[in-house]
């Protein structure tokens, strides 16, 4: 095994001991790099500024560690890591502030795309929130931009399916380990998107899906678009999480009106008159308001 792949291992290993963002940047810049701060005294990891439960977790898994366990179980799930330190790693993504420390991933495609929009909604999409997704969805799909979402019932899954049909990349964040499909009724579906892009997870295999993953999953989704569309979604809907997200990485947020008779739509109504979304009233407007000078035709996207 080559120094690159225990290094690799290494990050792996303290991410599945539950080390995050911030103690990463901690043990780098107290170090210099994980590979070093492996390698220090025991008594010196609290002195690098970790919390008491994380200097625990990377002494257990300096105890434990296996690299060629570790690595072997990443193939045997068909997964691929991206981490801080590889060229490949989301430009977008390393942009925000809690960006993770390793991706997972699993698919043909990697998750670094010139053009992408995030797209997300309510799961209890009515026929209007379909025809819309499907209308706009396969508006920026045509015109080659990657469309990034959380395959999650309802407007994700429908987002997911517009991009796969129109033959373009997608990305599904999930909110658990990267084996373990939720719901899984959406297996199948995730199986189109690796062909036609990839699944991640900031959650290395074995980790299960808990309800308090789905909030932090989903400045993942936002932090790896140039922008994000709202399409349908209550007062209490995770989507409003993910344009708040957005809002907060400096990143472009439209939003879809909807009836205000409507519960699905109280969300996004409430989020462009309150919180500086746009409205976008056609597919034809989201594009022009994404730089994108012809549907169908492959271009840039302009600055977010």
């Amino acid at each position: 095994m080559v120094g690159n792949d225990i290094e690799r291992a290494q990050w792996v290993a303290l991410r599945r001991a539950g080390l995050g963002s911030e103690s990463f940047r901690s043990l780098i810049a107290y170090y210099g790099s994980i590979a070093e701060a492996w390698e220090a005294p025991s008594g010196t990891v609290r002195e690098a500024g970790l919390r008491t439960q994380y200097v625990r977790g990377f002494e257990r898994a300096r105890r434990d560690f296996a690299p060629e366990e570790e690595l072997e179980a990443l193939e045997r799930h068909g997964v691929r890591t991206l981490t801080w330190e590889d060229e490949a790693y989301p430009s977008l993504l390393q942009e925000i502030p809690q960006s993770p420390p390793v991706l997972f991933i699993r698919g043909e495609e990697g998750p670094q795309f010139e053009q992408s929009l995030a797209v997300v909604g309510t799961r209890r999409v009515t026929a209007y929130g379909r025809e819309v997704c499907e209308q706009f969805c396969g508006a920026v799909a045509r015109a080659g931009v990657a469309i990034v979402s959380g395959l999650a019932r309802g407007i994700d899954a429908i987002a997911h399916r517009v991009a796969v049909d129109s033959g373009t990349p997608t990305v599904a964040v999930l909110a658990g380990g990267i084996d373990g499909i939720y719901p899984r009724e959406n297996e199948g579906l995730a199986e189109r998107v690796m062909a036609h892009g990839c699944v991640l997870s900031e959650y290395p295999p074995g980790v299960k899906t808990r309800s308090d993953y789905f909030p932090r999953r989903n400045r993942i989704i936002s932090g790896l678009a140039r922008a994000t569309l709202v399409i349908e979604a209550g007062v209490t809907s995770g989507a409003l999480h993910t344009a708040h997200h957005a809002l907060e990485q400096n990143r472009e947020v439209f939003a879809t009106p909807g009836s205000v008779f409507s519960q699905q739509s109280a969300g996004t109504n409430r989020l462009i008159r309150e919180s500086g979304a746009k409205l976008v009233g056609s597919a034809e407007e989201l594009c022009e308001e994404l730089n994108l000078l012809s549907i169908g035709t492959q271009l840039s996207l302009g600055e977010a």
